[in-house]
């Protein structure tokens, strides 16, 4: 009676409700830095150990596919990688580069996870409900903060990661539930992909209509967070998507719709503005120090403390504290030139530096701090040439398997939506060159929940669709 139960598909489901909306109140912190244990390590941790108990039940069957080899490469690469840094380097404290060794096993986990809960094109769409409760209450989240004071939950530094709870101040950009605002637009911009293409090619008109209310207020959150990076991510994944997908008509209106929105939200039009006088006068502006700490324009007003503690319940003990001194806003310019100033003559040299040290395995993950603003820099650095390759060649391999997809013309519901996970991957390495969504642990979390989505589409047969 039991057999064909598919017991991971309501595992998933909690994945992609929980991991989007939970904010990151930390249970405890680990000693040596400010990154902290948290609810979702809990989560994760029960979905793997049950993932876990059944491939052993099973003997291992996982081990037999391609994908799974590639990712044993990069395991072993990265484990090089902190031997290394461990033994002869010694770059930072072993707590730490265990830390974010196990951290990147943890991400990855999860895409193993979902292709054990993904067997049919039901749970395909049993997911898609879920992604879109989870994107409708992100927004409402999100309007809470722009209009209504909901408290901002952020880990943008040693302070905040805390458990602060933040006021956010007018000139503020929106984060709704997540680390924040880079990590919510990263977020967006492959959702909002994946929500609009599914409205225009499903023929089932409830779809179309429920994809199109959350859709809509989604892009209005998305423009909020005033991400360049991410809005050309989402421009250029769709456009592609689209274009695949021959739905070329639809790709005047929507890239209509990013261009009126860039010029409608002044933050966003003014820091685009502010890119090219930032990279060409860059000698003009006044230099800053090029530390990681956060912009005042980004700097919200601090109403409480989450003070961590050291069980498992998600409600934390509050802890009052006065507010700190706010900032007025910062012109745009200045804002973008600090922000330019920082990666390219702080973070992205010292990427560089820490892969000149040792070009085929880096000195360790976790060991050029918690920032870079570019993960392939950071790849580089931290895992070297090795870890760098075996990592891309994941990449690789689905847009090997996903290039024969292109060119078959009448295309089954599984190759439509393998081409909608490509756009998202696409828009996902597009993020990646200005923000570590790889490190990011919601965005990373949720990008490899995708990639497990994305393996199985391009291999289960769909013959009755």
């Amino acid at each position: 009676m039991f057999k064909n139960i598919n017991i991971f598909r309501p595992i998933l489901a909690i994945l992609i409700l929980f991991i989007p909306l939970y904010p990151k109140f930390p249970l405890f912190n680990v000693s040596g830095t400010y990154v902290a244990i948290r609810l979702d390590d809990i989560i994760i941790a029960l979905s793997v150990l049950i993932y876990f108990i059944y491939q052993i039940r099973h003997r291992f069957p996982i081990l037999q596919t391609k994908i799974t080899k590639l990712f044993i490469v990069y395991f072993v690469a990265i484990s090089i990688s902190f031997i290394n840094a461990f033994l002869i380097y010694q770059t930072d404290s072993t707590n730490i580069l265990l830390l974010h060794l196990f951290r990147r096993f943890e991400y990855i986990s999860l895409f193993f996870v979902t292709i054990q809960s993904v067997r049919t094109i039901k749970d395909f769409k049993f997911a898609y409900i879920f992604l879109l409760i989870a994107t409708f209450f992100v927004c409402i989240y999100g309007y809470g903060q722009k209009y209504f004071n909901f408290p901002v939950v952020s880990t943008m530094n040693s302070e905040f990661s805390k458990g602060q709870l933040l006021q956010m101040n007018i000139w503020t950009r929106v984060s709704s539930t997540f680390a924040g605002h880079y990590d919510l637009a990263a977020f967006l911009s492959v959702v909002l992909i994946i929500i609009i293409v599914v409205a225009l090619i499903n023929k089932n008109i409830f779809i179309k209509i429920i994809s199109l209310i959350i859709w809509l207020p989604a892009y209005q959150i998305f423009t909020f967070t005033a991400s360049r990076v991410s809005t050309f991510a989402f421009l250029g994944g769709v456009c592609i998507t689209l274009f695949l997908l021959k739905k070329y008509l639809w790709i005047i209106p929507i890239s209509g719709l990013v261009v009126f929105s860039i010029f409608n939200s002044k933050d966003l039009n003014q820091r685009l503005l502010a890119t090219i006088p930032a990279f060409k006068n860059q000698n003009n502006v006044q230099k800053i120090t090029p530390t990681p700490t956060i912009i005042p324009t980004l700097t919200p007003t601090i109403t409480a403390v989450i003070t961590p503690v050291k069980t498992i319940t998600p409600t934390p003990t509050v802890v009052r504290h006065q507010e700190t001194e706010t900032y007025p806003p910062v012109d745009s310019d200045v804002g973008v030139a600090r922000s330019g100033e920082i990666r390219f003559n702080a973070e992205w040299p010292r990427a560089i530096n820490a892969f000149r040290k040792n070009i085929f395995v880096g000195t360790g993950l976790g060991s050029i701090t918690l920032a870079t603003d570019n993960d392939y820099l950071r790849s580089l650095g931290e895992s070297g040439l090795l870890g760098f390759i075996s990592f891309s060649a994941i990449f690789i391999f689905f847009v090997v398997k996903t290039i024969p997809v292109i060119f078959i013309k009448n295309k089954n519901n599984y190759q439509k939506i393998s081409l909608i996970f490509f756009g998202g991957l696409l828009a996902t390495l597009a993020n990646a060159i200005f923000i570590d969504v790889f490190e990011a642990s919601k965005t990373a979390y949720l990008f490899w929940i995708m990639m497990g989505l994305y393996y199985q589409s391009l291999n289960l047969q769909d013959d009755k669709n």
